[in-house]
């Protein structure tokens, strides 16, 4: 049976948002769609994830590992998501990471958008959607793109100590990264049922 309260201009139905409504001048309510309120909240994680990643402190470093906390975000939004949302998070994800990022240059915008893409495809015909597909998903995305970074801007550049450089902070930032796998696809998972608003 549903159960619907109204609370100012949105509709609730069963603990989730049914719909939101902001009044007009001439004082009739316009309806949004909760996919555009589901997607302005995850765009809105994105980018306070973003400005987190890469401000000094906000993510404190362990044994000099850093968080590179955008990765498993794309990761879990694809998987909710699916393929071609996945894929758009995953370029603005991106491009907000080559943006602040010294060594960018489209890196991490083509990255992220493969890893939500995939991470969509994934899910869809392979896996289930679980806190065990996102630490797989997450391990593969993580160590993928630290490694492939370390060897396109660090290795073939001839870096010294590269090797060093990747056993010492590369590979211990990807592992660290994957702590943080738990905490959004829960956090994601809550704004999918927030804003699932089915019929009954």
């Amino acid at each position: 049976m549903q159960s619907c309260t109204a609370a100012a201009s949105s509709v609730i139905c069963n603990g989730r948002i049914a719909r939101v409504g902001l009044h007009s001048k001439g004082g009739e309510i316009l309806r949004i769609p909760t996919i555009y309120i589901k997607r302005g909240l995850l765009l809105l994680l994105i980018m306070l994830t973003a400005a987190f990643q890469h401000t000094d402190g906000a993510i404190p470093s362990l044994f000099g590992a850093k968080a590179m906390v955008l990765i498993p975000l794309t990761v879990v939004i694809g998987m909710y998501e699916r393929s071609l949302p996945g894929l758009a998070f995953g370029v603005i994800a991106g491009a907000l990471w080559d943006f602040a990022s010294v060594r960018g240059d489209g890196f991490f915008s083509v990255c992220l958008a493969v890893t939500g893409y995939l991470s969509g495809v994934l899910v869809t015909y392979y896996l289930r959607n679980n806190i065990l597909s996102a630490l797989l998903l997450g391990t593969v995305s993580s160590v993928g793109i630290n490694t492939l970074y370390w060897f396109i801007f660090i290795y073939t550049d001839g870096y010294e100590g590269a090797v060093s450089l990747l056993t010492g902070f590369y590979i211990p930032s990807a592992v660290y990264t994957l702590m943080f796998i738990f905490i959004y696809y829960y956090l994601a998972g809550l704004i999918i049922k927030l804003t699932a608003y089915r019929k009954n």
